[in-house]
């Protein structure tokens, strides 16, 4: 009987319709009635360009009804099933329960979704042990269901348990295990971009927070006006070591960085210590955790030209020494002497061990960019010279290696960093299909320092547009961008015209 209702669902619920539920899940997890930037996302394109994703479509009375009633044929088959087997965990439910919640998913109803999938996990436990990796796509699955919801406690907390699933399955310094490292440390990377620069507020959660969290008052750390103007004016002197230190007053760094992003960077400490405390260290996990680290570091620069871009009116916060030392220009050259160091530990890693120069020059093009992204135009320029040497030794000549460098849609540097509006700030996977809802056109020019001028929007095709343009507005003035690049020299890039695709 089981046969009969499962034959019978397939027929009414074809392949293409199937296909239409993995398509139309991105329109519903991304394309809510309100817009909300949290869950921007961007797809840039030359404006002649023919998209390779899908744009917005609406779903049609009968693929609806399709939708509809493959749930009830789907629950009607969960519940024979069960009679005949006297069984809730019978291993034959799990591909219906599945295909239920992937029906439930496609028409926006995540909450049924959740609950289906979470059924799927429950047989896949008991049929194949508590610790079993099986359950990993499903769990993909809920995550996603809750990002649509906007429940992202939630989905942090099945990010955890998938991290716990592996630290059952693998040691430390295995490369799933690693991999598993990267995942929840980008998601929780990506709930403080979607919490902070990607808010609607357009305002820093610590900031606003930042009072409550410190249990000692912000006021009479700004009273000694004296001590304050003597270590800003000397950021590098005895005083300004102390208090990053915290031996002034008691204040910590800690007290004024993000407790996610210090959480992050406990996680690539600890994940850097069992890579080298394994018997035969792998030099790729290595790198990919130094690049991390480095990125990691630059969200202290993109939260300093947030917070210029978008001050703040907390009357606990202005004026006192936490938001003087937050913007000061030491822990700035703090935030890129940690990058530098981190990128420039690769590039002499790969020296040592003699890797081959096609590792070796696109390390120190991600260390040119790192300099260029800070201002540090002639380090900037260093590095790229020495790739171009490098590349130069592989048989490649200057004209080469410009096009190579020269991409038709420019590179957001540092390339190491999480950018505002991708999937990895808004913590989608690449394997998640995006239906995107329209595009607008953007035009800029970028000097030759990096820095993006004269930004115009020119047509779009959707009617919400306008908000969107704010968005990208507030992305490119806090970009850096890299420009045209002569054997190894720095030029400015005009006219750029680039077509913005978005889905939310």
């Amino acid at each position: 009987m089981y046969q009969s209702f499962h034959s019978t669902i397939k027929i009414l619920f074809s392949k293409a319709a199937f296909q239409l539920v993995s398509c139309f899940y991105a329109v519903n997890a991304y394309s809510q009635v309100a817009f909300d930037p949290a869950n921007l996302i961007f797809e840039i394109t030359l404006p002649s360009e023919t998209p390779e994703f899908t744009l917005t479509e609406d779903l049609s009375p009968e693929e609806n009804i399709a939708l509809f009633q493959a749930i009830g044929l789907y629950q009607e088959a969960i519940n024979t099933i069960q009679l005949e087997s006297n069984s809730p965990y019978n291993f034959e439910l799990l591909e219906d329960y599945i295909d239920l919640a992937d029906t439930y998913r496609s028409l926006g109803q995540h909450e049924n979704a959740i609950a289906s999938y979470s059924d799927a996990v429950q047989i896949t436990k008991v049929q194949n042990g508590l610790y079993n990796l099986d359950q990993l796509p499903l769990l993909q699955k809920i995550i996603q269901s809750y990002i649509a919801l906007g429940d992202l406690d939630n989905a942090t907390l099945w990010q955890e348990y998938m991290q716990f699933l592996h630290l059952q399955n693998y040691s430390a310094a295995e490369m799933e295990m690693v991999i598993a490292t990267f995942t929840l440390t980008d998601w929780y990377i990506s709930t403080f971009f979607r919490a902070n620069f990607q808010s609607s507020n357009q305002q820093l959660e610590m900031v606003e927070n930042i009072a409550p969290r410190t249990p000692r008052s912000t006021a009479s750390l700004a009273g000694d006006q004296d001590m304050i103007q003597q270590f800003m004016a000397n950021p590098n002197n005895a005083q300004f070591n102390n208090i990053l230190n915290g031996n002034i007053r008691q204040i910590s760094p800690r007290d004024i960085e993000h407790p996610t992003l210090l959480r992050v960077g406990d996680m690539f400490e600890q994940l850097q210590e069992n890579i080298y405390a394994s018997e035969q260290p792998n030099v790729i996990p290595i790198i990919q955790t130094a690049r991390r680290i480095a990125g990691l570091s630059f969200i202290t620069k993109q939260e300093m030209d947030f917070e210029e871009q978008n001050p703040s009116f907390n009357p606990n916060y202005i004026n006192t020494l936490i938001q003087q030392y937050r913007n000061s220009q030491a822990r700035l050259e703090q935030s890129y002497t940690r990058g530098k160091n981190a990128l420039q530990y690769i590039v002499s890693l790969l020296e040592s061990i003699e890797a081959s120069s096609r590792f070796l020059a696109p390390a120190l093009i991600e260390l040119g960019d790192w300099h260029l992204a800070y201002g540090k135009i002639q380090a900037a320029q260093t590095a790229y010279q020495e790739a171009y040497s490098v590349m130069a030794s592989m048989g490649i000549s200057p004209e080469e290696a410009d096009a190579a460098l020269n991409d038709s849609i420019p590179r957001q540097v540092p390339q190491v960093a999480t950018h505002m509006f991708t999937r990895r700030s808004a913590g989608v996977p690449d394997d998640i299909d995006l239906v995107y809802r329209g595009y607008i056109d953007v035009s800029f020019n970028i000097d030759e320092l990096g820095n993006i001028e004269d930004i115009a929007f020119g047509d779009s095709n959707w009617e919400d547009a306008q908000e969107v343009q704010r968005f990208i507005s507030s992305s490119l003035r806090m970009a850096k961008y890299r420009p045209h690049i002569s054997n190894g020299e720095l030029i400015s890039s005009r006219s750029i015209n680039l077509r913005y695709y978005y889905a939310y």
